[in-house]
């Protein structure tokens, strides 16, 4: 008998993971590097493989539970035992409580584990479920059933109508179908329920955690793009070869500024302030699933180009899922750009125990005094949030300014 567990996820700074899927029932037989279950850790996802050949006797827990990396979480025996059935062919399990059949039939209704995990996926009542199929095993088969005509086949079955054995006039009963149908349709709305869990639940929690644990203060500044962008298009126009992007630029100014204001690069608990003379930086991606930020350690050391190219990097590697655990952790300060979505300005949440993050917004073309005369200037919304309990309105102000500085100027980036 082998214990599962997901202490393979221990080098990377995780104590727990949510069990986003299972790729095995019980029952099943399975090989040495067979993928067991997915799980989903600092908001990615990795496989987690048996380590021996044999069949799978127990799984501890369920999809959506979030699980200590030292806890069992599957039992593989060497098949010399019996095993348990797979799950959809194990006795149903009695339903109890106010998932009981409340028909008074003097029958029980039984439903199997697979059908009422998908009834509750599909936001369908327990009891109005047990109702619709009193006395039965409710299986896969009763729950989509459900879902197709929830109200039309319960009142055409006969249920409604009957008293003392005897069926009522069929017109009377078509009429009262009809009447309580007509009301149904009138009082009941549609309704989506999306449980919060794996991804979307780290996120929530992380978001949470930042909300509540950090005053946050956000400032804002528009700066000038112009030049910053005609390097942009330099820099292509000489490297044709290279990805050249407004972040990849706008990190390059983050660095230069965070060398001039060291006491806004770092983290923060409620005892501890710590400030670090590298920056990891964290770059917040739009990836399917959820907002994640993978960090790019010690980027001082990088070249521009180098910088560049580690941008793209995190960005593909996040959206397809090939970054390591330890890729997402470690961060002093973030950069999360919105721009493509229209929005100029934004109050970011603070990625914790970061001590700020800069918001990025879309770029406008507005009319601007320069040398009194009205010239056109592409501009750029920042939004700067930060710990108050850190950093006080001042020194974060003095950050903005030398970063709109750095903006505008992009050759002051040589001089930091």
């Amino acid at each position: 008998m082998v214990n599962i567990d997901l202490m393979v996820l221990a080098g990377d700074y995780v104590k727990t993971a949510v069990i986003s899927e299972w790729k095995v029932k019980v029952g099943d037989s399975v090989k040495k590097g067979d993928v067991l279950l997915v799980v989903e850790t600092n908001k990615i996802t990795q496989d987690i493989e048996a380590s021996c050949d044999g069949i799978v006797e127990q799984i501890l827990f369920q999809e959506g539970d979030d699980v200590e990396i030292s806890k069992t979480v599957a039992v593989i025996v060497d098949g010399s035992g019996t095993a348990a059935a797979p799950e959809e062919e194990k006795p149903a399990i009695e339903i109890s409580g106010s998932e009981t059949a409340s028909l008074d039939t003097g029958v029980r209704t039984v439903i199997t584990p697979v059908a009422k995990k998908m009834a509750k996926e599909k936001g369908i009542d327990l009891d109005e479920l047990t109702k619709r199929f009193p006395g039965k095993r409710i299986g896969k088969k009763e729950v989509l059933a459900f879902e197709e005509a929830p109200a039309k086949d319960f009142f055409v079955t006969g249920q409604h109508g009957k008293e003392g054995g005897e069926t009522a006039d069929p017109a009377i009963e078509t009429a009262a179908s009809e009447s309580i149908m007509a009301e149904a349709a009138v009082s009941v709305a549609k309704t989506t329920e999306i449980p919060v869990k794996g991804i979307r639940k780290a996120i929530a929690s992380a978001m949470r955690n930042s909300a509540y644990s950090k005053p946050h203060v956000s400032m804002m500044i528009d700066v000038q793009l112009d030049e910053m962008l005609e390097m942009k298009a330099f820099l292509k126009n000489k490297y044709p070869e290279k990805r050249i992007t407004l972040t990849g630029l706008l990190a390059l100014a983050v660095r230069s500024a965070l060398g001039e204001c060291p006491y806004i690069n770092g983290t923060a608990t409620e005892d501890t302030i710590t400030l670090s003379d590298s920056v990891n930086l964290g770059i917040a991606v739009d990836a399917e699933g959820g907002l994640l930020v993978p960090v790019i350690k010690n980027i001082g050391a990088k070249s521009g180009l180098e910088l560049f190219e580690a941008v793209n990097h995190a960005a593909k590697g996040c959206r397809e899922g090939t970054l390591a655990p330890s890729d997402y952790a470690g961060g002093t300060f973030t950069i999360s750009n919105v721009g493509a979505t229209g929005v100029k300005y934004f109050t970011p949440i603070i990625n914790s125990p970061e001590i700020a993050i800069l918001g990025v917004g879309a770029s406008t073309k507005e009319a601007v005094v320069v040398n009194g005369e009205v010239r056109e200037r592409t501009m750029i919304g920042l939004s700067l949030s930060f710990d108050h309990a850190v950093v006080d309105g001042s020194p974060a102000g003095r950050f903005l300014k030398t970063l709109k500085e750095k903006i505008e100027h992009p050759f002051m980036m040589a001089l930091s």
